[in-house]
């Protein structure tokens, strides 16, 4: 009886050990086929039909792509239906997507997919690799707060469009853009829409509202008064030097007047204006980013009304490097590790004290070193 349960007892240890081997990874495959691939190696790996495209659209299970014409011109008379090639999907990733609108990818035609029936008579494609952004702009993804949330990649400029009233102005908000494009290194430009409404609002309004537009000259950045919807001739003209001949993210609140600036540019798709009944119902005219081209010249992307802005964690170092005023002061605090928060002898909370750095600003530092997202309430209020 003993020797039948040591052998038992050998069989289920047997057992165990088989049991207890790692899976063969089926992935090999994904190991071979890196996805992002600078554009000189793409000639060793086209094939006699492949193509460069730039991203244009992307959904959940599909994107559209446009063949390009050069690296700075898009042929947005050829879309394509996109679909990620098999041997990438299984791939890790620490982003939302693998793609997103402006990047510049390798496509190979005939790709089989599940396509939505607004889209059978465009022609497949499946993406092979893309190459390395020359920009992106990013925030931590709401849903996946592990993962990035690529908006846009590849553009020259930021335009934070932000309405001063209906809904409210939230100057923190313009502040947490401005320190993503100093983060991510691209030139920002505020324009602030229905100036024509800034008359009717209170004396300290009307005060304050000057008092950033200043602060914000002060500090380098540009910053437009115009109406979208209505424009006077000087409007029209601002907004054609704005946007000529590059390729602009357009960003900011729900409701802000995005839309009505991007149509005032002839884009080849005029864009749906959110009304006052639809703003007050939280809902979005753009649902999803999109790439347009301009009848004057140059590409917008136009990206959905973002409620909650919350940021990639970035240490002391990273975030007060992306407040202008702060620069200059950097290194000349007493210990080398400050934080600007409570230590002694530091050089930014002199400034703070002596007027020199705004507490307005600096208050939006401290929050964005706690990690502290701003979220936008239905009806235009900061919770």
């Amino acid at each position: 009886m003993a020797r039948k349960k040591n052998s038992r007892t050998e069989e289920l240890s047997k057992f165990e050990k088989i049991r207890r081997q790692p899976r063969k990874s089926h992935n090999k495959r994904t190991a071979e086929a890196p996805f992002i691939i600078p554009t000189t190696d793409w000639e060793s790996l086209q094939k006699k039909h492949d193509f460069t495209a730039r991203v244009v659209e992307v959904h959940k299970r599909y994107a559209f792509v446009c063949s390009e014409l050069s690296s700075k011109e898009v042929n947005s008379g050829d879309i394509w239906l996109a679909h990620m090639a098999r041997k990438h999907i299984n791939q890790q990733r620490s982003e939302r997507n693998f793609i997103t609108v402006g990047d510049r990818v390798l496509c190979r035609p005939g790709v089989a997919g599940t396509s939505p029936d607004v889209c059978k008579d465009l022609p497949s494609c499946s993406i092979e690799c893309r190459s390395p952004r020359e920009t992106r702009l990013a925030r931590t993804d709401p849903l996946h707060t592990e993962r990035e949330h690529v908006i846009a990649a590849n553009v020259e400029q930021m335009v934070i469009v932000a309405s001063l009233t209906n809904p409210e102005v939230k100057w923190r908000f313009i502040d947490r853009y401005l320190v993503m494009a100093e983060r991510d290194e691209i030139p920002p430009i505020i324009v602030l829409t229905k100036k024509d409404l800034l008359q009717q609002q209170s004396t300290d309004f009307i005060t304050t509202t000057k008092k950033y537009i200043d602060l914000y000259r002060q500090l380098g950045y540009s910053v437009y008064l115009l109406r979208a919807d209505q424009p006077s001739s000087s409007d029209k003209k601002q907004i054609k030097n704005i946007f000529a001949k590059r390729t602009s993210v357009v960003t900011g609140h729900s409701g802000v007047g995005k839309s009505s600036l991007v149509n005032l540019l002839q884009p080849e798709l005029p864009q749906a204006v959110e009304t006052e009944e639809l703003f007050r119902k939280g809902r979005h005219t753009t649902s999803f980013s999109s790439m347009i081209r301009l009848g004057e010249g140059g590409y917008i992307i136009d990206t959905p009304g973002i409620r909650a802005l919350t940021l990639p964690e970035m240490d002391h170092h990273e975030l007060s490097s992306c407040f202008r005023e702060f620069r200059p002061l950097l290194g000349q605090c007493k210990y080398r590790e400050c934080h600007h928060l409570t230590e002694p002898e530091c050089v930014i909370l002199n400034a703070v004290h002596t007027g020199d750095i705004d507490p307005s600003r600096y208050q939006t530092y401290t929050s964005l070193l706690a990690n502290k997202s701003t979220r936008e309430g239905r009806v235009g209020t900061v919770d």
